[in-house]
């Protein structure tokens, strides 16, 4: 870890290397620097983040709720050990092939 006095004699070092007219500038690009870094390690946690949820909910398959149930037992579709989204697609495909059969 880096002590005051250490940031002290850093900066008079770069003072002299770098002349009292050029520090403000070197000073902003190194804050943009840091700024840029920092947006990226937070960008990429969130995109870290977001895999492992995506993961997790793909792990653990998610119970149909009442309506769909509700749904899908008055259209006589079987419910029983199926997820939310296998009975969401079965309802799609009652309801896309009703319209085939009755446009025919």
């Amino acid at each position: 870890m880096v002590d005051f006095i250490q940031i002290i004699f850093i900066a008079v070092i770069a003072l002299l290397l770098f002349g009292p007219d050029k520090m403000p500038e070197y000073i902003r690009q190194i804050g943009k620097f840091y700024a840029e870094v920092k947006k990226a390690q937070r960008e990429f946690e969130m995109e870290i983040n977001k895999d492992s949820l995506i993961s997790q909910s793909s792990i653990v398959p998610k119970m149909p709720s009442e309506k769909v149930i509700e749904i899908a037992k008055k259209m006589g579709i079987s419910v029983e050990g199926k997820t939310e989204e296998q009975l969401l697609n079965e309802i799609n495909r009652a309801v896309t092939t009703s319209r085939e059969v009755k446009e025919n």
